[in-house]
């Protein structure tokens, strides 16, 4: 009886020490500062979303799963109303049918998780060629001939050749006329 008191009363005693030390504290700014775009490497992101993909598509996969097996083994026992599929009935699965369940939905959520995680690299890599390729005008700068000392200045065709194709101008000025 002692022993009941004694346990109750330090139950009673931590409860309410736990609930008014709040009371007491100081008051601080408690409000988590903004991550950073380069705070995480990408390499820990994309295993995040990977995990996330894969353990999010577990209890539909399972389902699916649960859904096409029962399924397949209705129509292998030739349609028994015993095998009747029905996601609301009691389980009528064995212990290794249900195994054999989940380690599918396992399977197959990991195959998900990875798929999504190849399309993410794909569409990332794609991305980055693309902007590879892209001429940003920052990049571009016209320096006059003048000032570039590797330049040399060629003189353009049309000076050169106007001497001689005015005097074969003249040559055949006259016109001749073509009878058909």
């Amino acid at each position: 009886m002692k022993s009941k008191k004694l346990i109750s009363a330090f139950l009673i005693f931590s409860f309410l020490l736990c609930s008014v030390s709040p009371l007491f504290s100081e008051e601080t700014n408690t409000t988590p500062k903004k991550y950073e775009d380069k705070e995480f490497p990408q390499g820990l992101k994309d295993l995040r979303r990977f995990e996330i993909v894969t353990l999010g598509s577990i209890p539909f996969v399972t389902l699916d799963t649960t859904l096409a097996y029962s399924t397949i083994r209705y129509a292998q026992h030739n349609f028994d109303s015993a095998y009747q599929p029905d996601i609301f009935s009691k389980s009528n699965f064995t212990q290794d049918e249900q195994k054999q369940i989940i380690a599918t939905s396992i399977c197959i959520s990991l195959g998900i998780g990875l798929t999504d995680y190849i399309f993410q690299l794909i569409k990332r890599s794609s991305k980055k060629r693309r902007a590879a390729r892209q001429i940003t005008y920052d990049d571009i700068s016209i320096v006059p001939i003048s000032e570039d000392p590797d330049a040399s200045q060629i003189p353009l065709p049309s000076e050169s050749s106007e001497i001689s194709v005015s005097s074969e101008e003249d040559q055949t000025s006259e016109v001749q006329e073509i009878e058909e």
